[in-house]
């Protein structure tokens, strides 16, 4: 979600009442504010000053399972193995959001505030690959089977499309009256999906192939449109926020019938390899944040990960979607 939207797509109405639950603290469960609201000026006393942090890493063997969760104001990704005991923390980031990890189980972290995409080892804390976005302020990254990595920006309407190897944009991917672009994913046949708004409703576009020729709003309506990732019977997982659910949908945009309850603020979630377990990361205005996983389509709360988290955004698990 861009940083300067007050709640992707809710309403005036409800963006107003979330804004004074968040600040009345009357809300009940401790009142949670969407980050996006939190982020606009007048509500930056919600937070404390954002800082940085020292890396470091227990260098996890090759078979121990991990998550990852990038935290906006700490300016780091925290990484846990699937218990929820912390490995160690990336840090020096700048506004980290949307993450990925590849087929390789190098992790890619959407680094909004620098203004580039960053790609690490596993269990590295320093970078051996940088993609340029400037101005975008890149929100979220994805990668299709053929290497190819789209990147949406807070600051463009416009997916940057980077071919394999390559560390500029060399086309981008835009769709009519689409006013921002929030996350991104691609399935295994190399079809790009993004979550967006048309005329302040939340919905979905496909671009087939990765290509801007045949782009596609799919008939998936969405108050505030959060993450979309592909699961492995070929459908697509699709976050709401207003409506505190992820649901599935198949890739012509009909719903299975699965449908799960999240917590208030799961942005943009994450998917294990067999795709049935998804996890998110929670902010909550006053209390405690943290990430939080689901059984699906069971919906059943399997794990908490807990941190000194202040703004967490993007989760992924490591290995991530089977054949990306």
């Amino acid at each position: 979600m861009r940083r300067d939207n007050l709640a992707g797509l809710a309403s005036t109405t409800i963006v107003t009442a979330m804004i004074l639950a968040g600040c009345s603290g009357s809300s009940q469960g401790g009142s949670s504010v969407s980050p996006m609201a939190a982020k606009v000026p007048q509500q930056q006393s919600v937070f404390r000053q954002s800082r940085q942090t020292t890396s470091w890493m227990n260098r996890p063997d090759a078979r121990t399972r991990l998550a990852y969760i990038s935290d906006v104001l700490a300016n780091n990704v925290t990484v846990f193995d699937l218990n929820g005991t912390m490995q160690g923390q990336i840090g020096s980031l700048s506004n980290p959001e949307g993450l990925f990890v590849d087929s390789k189980h190098n992790l890619w972290v959407a680094n909004g505030g620098a203004n580039n995409v960053l790609e690490f080892a596993r269990g590295a804390t320093t970078p051996f690959n940088t993609l340029d976005d400037t101005g975008a302020g890149p929100l979220d990254v994805t990668m299709c089977p053929n290497g190819t990595v789209y990147v949406a920006g807070s600051n463009s309407t416009a997916i940057e499309v980077y071919p394999r190897g390559s560390i500029n944009p060399t086309r981008s991917l835009t769709y009519p009256g689409a006013s921002q672009s929030d996350a991104l994913t691609c399935d295994a046949k190399g079809n790009v999906f993004a979550t967006i708004v048309v005329s302040f409703h939340g919905g979905v576009v496909e671009f087939p192939r990765g290509k801007q020729n045949g782009a596609t709003q799919l008939p998936i309506s969405l108050g505030g449109p959060g993450g979309i990732k592909p699961d492995n019977a070929g459908n697509l997982l699709v976050d709401d926020q207003s409506a505190q659910t992820i649901t599935e949908y198949t890739e012509a945009g009909s719903p299975t019938g699965h449908s799960i309850s999240t917590a208030f603020d799961c942005i943009n979630f994450g998917v294990t390899s067999t795709s049935k377990v998804v996890g998110c990361a929670v902010y909550v205005a006053y209390h405690t944040s943290y990430g939080q996983s689901y059984t699906f389509p069971g919906g059943t709360m399997r794990q908490t990960y807990s941190g000194s988290f202040m703004l967490p955004y993007g989760f992924a698990f490591d290995p991530g979607q089977k054949g990306l």
